[in-house]
């Protein structure tokens, strides 16, 4: 349920955030922190994400290795097979074949990539 429910989902996400990163809390100002995951879920929607484990877990590698690892070309083709269950794409996208992936998915960490072509003060 929480899936269907924006705003739901952005509170269970922010939590999740906070609770594995507790110093986003001084690092961000809540409004930004809030539009970035809002941002984040518009992002993840054409890979059509069917759980709320699959979101967190597309949000915080947005921290973790780039904000725009998702663009990496063998990355973006596993994540584009949306008739499988998020879950086994993430499984797969873990596999030793694609550690240079990932390697090279680090190299979308430009600013830009969190604000994309929209104003980051908005509200969710």
């Amino acid at each position: 349920m929480v899936l269907k429910n924006r705003k739901s989902l952005i509170k269970d996400i922010d939590e999740h955030l906070l609770e594995y990163r507790p110093d986003f809390k001084s690092i961000y100002p809540r409004g930004y922190l809030l539009w970035v995951i809002n941002d984040s879920i518009d992002l993840a929607e054409p890979f059509n994400l069917d759980d709320v484990y699959s979101m967190r877990l597309f949000i915080r590698l947005r921290w973790e290795i780039a904000p725009g690892f998702y663009k990496q070309p063998q990355i973006a083709a596993v994540l584009a097979q949306t008739q499988r269950a998020a879950e086994d794409r993430f499984a797969e996208l873990t596999t030793e074949r694609f550690a240079p992936a990932w390697e090279q998915a680090r190299q979308f960490k430009d600013p830009s990539e969190w604000r994309r072509d929209r104003y980051w003060g908005e509200e969710p």
